[in-house]
């Protein structure tokens, strides 16, 4: 696709690209998010096993959300297995429990207790779908109750309002409703989440406060991510994939060690893609304008495709998009407008093939890559959205997926088996102008180029037993072998370009693990699970320093064996109450320092790194409530939690501004999390959630200066956040949709030492769409920061001005737009 310059694009064109997006979104399909009919034939695999635990799975491969009494449905449900409809699959399984079924107005699946409960004559399922029917099916009672999104997160199927952890999933209506497609957006609908502000390809996630730093670098993130089963990367930063034909994003808060291994010691945020449907062809097309105050105009297209193949045997799906976002800043230094323009492109395509009735294989690969122009950040002293730099700090983002995956559902339980390969190149340019004399340099432009290549292979291998019975188990096995390879160079911008400092470095890493959680009915109500996970995380350093004509060589190798148990007790005398308390631990693994001009020492004191800096621990206590309230119209969660972090890892900078790890000492987190949903009418849902927390440094350690007071760097202590939605019909099949958010972020700082310069945050932002759909279309005007909010959101520019504390990275100003979608 042409690029399109937008530094001086008059209304007469902006006028024109908005009639060129009108005409071809009513002239093709659209994407619009449309709930199967209940009468659309599905592919169900649902073995022998109590009501409830049937249901979960009716919902969850129908892809629906689930609610209503399902703990009075007390039967054995029989095998269910064949392609049918969902009034079918859920007649089969609430056969003689004295349940029915009925949808809300969102089209999740609601169970009720029913009076009598006589036997119901199901027809069989056909061996394949027939056509569907051409009759509008029959309107169902629009229930005013909210309904759970089934959730896999925990390696068994489930539902947030019950697990006894804090968990939340959002669906794909969702997400679109609330305009999300990355984690920048997705930070205002869960509790405790961060997400710093350094640009697309750069971000840094953070949960519950748990934070090591606001810097990327050597340390393992404290957020798992994870695509589906596959880790997307240990310590380089999100590689902010776009959350678009997605079924759903789980969010696990607090440390996952015996479920998800070395690193997410603050939680795993979990991408589950939207996989190929057998017996259904679709193909959309979704198109997008806004504007920006001050800025450019961003574009956003995509084209989502499934193709049923071999009788619904063999299954494809595709999705392919690109993004333009328009530049805000102005570089005054570099006389250059709309410094910060960037894109992002790419695309996901996955293949299922249904084996035999029990045991189906998929194929999968993902390609994504992310170029911008230039960083965010501004200068306070200039005024205005401004900033001076010598040099253009430009970064490009290439991340690569490819997995295959087995998976298999019986009378004996599940097993899920997945090999993948993840490959991640990124590039990024930092004004040096102001270090080169760090360097020995007499030149007056200088610029730090960092080029990152990892490679990762995993394998992930599960199983999940039946639920039949008072014991429930998982157990699994882990392996993964990576190599990282970092070339950092520091470059006189002469003439020509002249490297004076150079770091070639690789780490090779490889991690095997075993990991198995049981859980116990111990009574109807009381339940008991535990876990552990034993693992050895393997690594192997080199690393060669050029600088001043001398070379610096170094090589080391570390083991790491660690057990991360868990352990959880829960009440749930019902479908409205459930309590728990939990205790459980994370790891990370640690590492060497090897970044320094010639000279460089390497002993540990104030100032200096040590040479290998220690494994930390965070050992997590939580109590949790859950309920429902007013006949399941009020789902509230309420997450009181206290932290122990041993030994804490961060990432920072040297004064020659080149990156290093350390240790900076003990510290605690003792927080509130809650989250609020109701169903205030058919139509209307308003959501609220909310952190409390205060995160501090309680032992400082004697190598680096980090304080008391000072707290943990670039999470605040409180944030808040409300949503509405609503959706009502308006007649001739249309529905009038619309949203609202608003967020608070309070004010938190960016480094250890508590300094006034360094703070940030302490704002409110939010977003606003209203629109309309139809079955096959759908027309959705929005506006996002719709208080023009000027506030800092971080305070960091590149790692060679941080002494100096002027830089500050704004809010894209407000912004208006049009999406527009069809689906066929």
């Amino acid at each position: 696709m042409a690029r399109t310059d937008h530094r001086g694009a008059r209304p007469t064109a902006r006028v024109f690209g908005f009639a060129t997006v009108l005409t071809l979104s009513v002239a093709g399909p659209t994407l619009a998010q449309v709930l199967p009919r209940s009468s659309v034939p599905l592919t169900f695999n649902i073995p022998r096993q109590r009501v409830e635990e049937a249901l979960l799975q009716v919902a969850l491969q129908s892809r629906r959300s689930l609610g209503g009494d399902m703990a009075q449905c007390r039967s054995i449900s029989p095998t269910v297995r064949g392609t049918m409809t969902l009034d079918q699959a859920l007649g089969r399984v609430l056969q003689g429990s004295g349940c029915g079924w009925t949808l809300s107005s969102s089209g999740a699946i609601l169970i009720r207790r029913v009076a009598t409960a006589g036997p119901v004559a199901v027809p069989p399922p056909p061996s394949r779908p027939a056509p569907a029917p051409s009759a509008t099916p029959p309107p169902v009672e629009r229930a005013v109750e909210l309904s759970d999104i089934i959730v896999t997160a925990e390696r068994q199927i489930g539902r947030a309002q019950v697990s006894a952890t804090s968990l939340s999933g959002l669906d794909e209506d969702r997400l679109r409703l609330a305009g999300v497609t990355d984690m920048i957006g997705l930070d205002a609908l869960v509790p405790g989440m961060t997400v710093t502000n350094l640009g697309s390809g750069r971000n840094k996630i953070l949960l519950r406060g748990m934070s090591d730093g606001t810097f990327t670098g050597l340390t393992h993130s404290t957020v798992g991510l994870y695509l589906d089963r596959v880790p997307l990367t240990y310590s380089a930063p999100d590689p902010d994939l776009k959350l678009i034909d997605v079924d759903r994003v789980e969010v696990l808060r607090g440390p996952q060690g015996t479920l998800y291994g070395t690193g997410p010691i603050g939680g795993v945020v979990r991408i589950v893609p939207r996989g190929p449907e057998p017996f259904r062809a679709d193909l959309g097309v979704s198109l997008g304008r806004s504007w920006t105050r001050q800025g450019g105009e961003n574009r956003d297209e995509s084209v989502v495709a499934n193709l049923p193949l071999f009788g619904g045997d063999l299954a494809l799906r595709g999705l392919v998009y690109e993004e333009r976002f328009g530049g805000y800043i102005n570089d005054i230094s570099l006389a250059t407008p709309r410094v910060n323009e960037g894109a992002r492109r790419g695309g996901r395509f996955s293949l299922i093939r249904r084996l035999t009735d029990d045991w189906s294989a998929n194929l999968g690969v993902v390609r994504q890559t992310i170029k911008t122009e230039d960083t965010h950040y501004i200068y306070r002293t200039l005024g205005g959205l401004t900033r001076a730099n010598l040099v253009r700090e430009p970064h490009r983002n290439t991340f690569d997926e490819m997995h295959a995956g087995l998976s298999g559902r019986g009378e004996w339980g599940q097993i899920d088996v997945t090999v993948a390969s993840v490959r991640h190149r990124f590039a990024s340019r930092y004004d040096a102008s102001s270090a080169l004399r760090s360097f020995g340099s007499s030149a007056t432009l200088g610029a730090l180029d960092d080029f990152q290549h990892t490679d990762l292979t995993t394998v992930d291998i599960s199983y999940a037993s039946r639920p039949l019975g008072r014991w429930r188990w998982t157990g699994g096995a882990f392996y993964s072998s990576g190599t990282t390879r970092v070339d950092s160079q520091v470059q006189a911008l002469r003439t020509v370009e002249t490297t004076i400092y150079r770091e070639v470095r690789r780490d090779r890493t490889s991690e095997l693990a075993a990991f198995g959680q049981v859980s116990l009915d111990l009574t109807s109500d009381w339940t008991l699970t535990t876990g552990a996970r034993l693992s050895t995380f393997d690594q192997r350093v080199t690393s060669s320093v050029t600088h001043r004509g001398a070379i610096r060589r170094f090589s080391g190798d570390d083991r790491t064996t660690t057990l991360s148990p868990m352990v959880s007790l829960s009440w749930q005398p019902n479908d409205v109450l459930n309590l728990y308390g939990l205790i459980s631990q994370g790891r990370r693994s640690g590492g060497f320092n090897t970044a320094g001009p010639s000279g460089q020492s390497f002993n540990g004191q104030l100032g200096n790194p040590a040479r290998q800096y220690s494994p930390d621990t965070l050992t997590n206590y939580e109590l949790g409530a859950k309920v429902q309230l007013w006949h399941g119209r009020v789902q509230a969660r309420a997450t009181a939690f206290l932290a122990d972090w041993h030994d804490v890892q961060s990432d920072q900078f040297l004064a020659s501004g080149l990156s290093y790890a350390v240790n900076v000492g003990d510290g605690r987190n003792a927080g509130l999390e809650v989250e609020v949903n109701w169903q205030a009418t058919p139509d209307l849902q308003i959501r609220a959630n909310g952190l409390l927390a205060h995160p501090e440094i309680t032992n400082p350690s004697p190598g680096f200066n980090s304080r008391l007071n000072a707290g943990l760097p670039g999470v605040p202590e409180s944030s808040a956040n409300i949503s509405a939605e609503y959706r009502r019909p308006i007649g001739r099949g249309l529905n009038l949709i619309g949203q609202a958010t608003v967020a608070y972020v309070g004010e938190s700082r960016l480094t250890f030492d508590a300094a006034k310069r360094y703070r940030m945050g302490e704002y409110v932002t939010g977003r606003a769409s209203i629109g309309v759909e139809a079955r096959r279309w759908s027309a959705t005007a929005f506006i996002d920061n719709p208080f023009d909010t000027e506030a800092n959101t971080f305070s960091y520019g590149d790692p060679f001005r941080l002494p100096e504390a002027l830089a500050s990275t704004p809010l894209r100003p407000i912004t208006g737009g049009l999406t527009l979608t069809f689906r066929r």
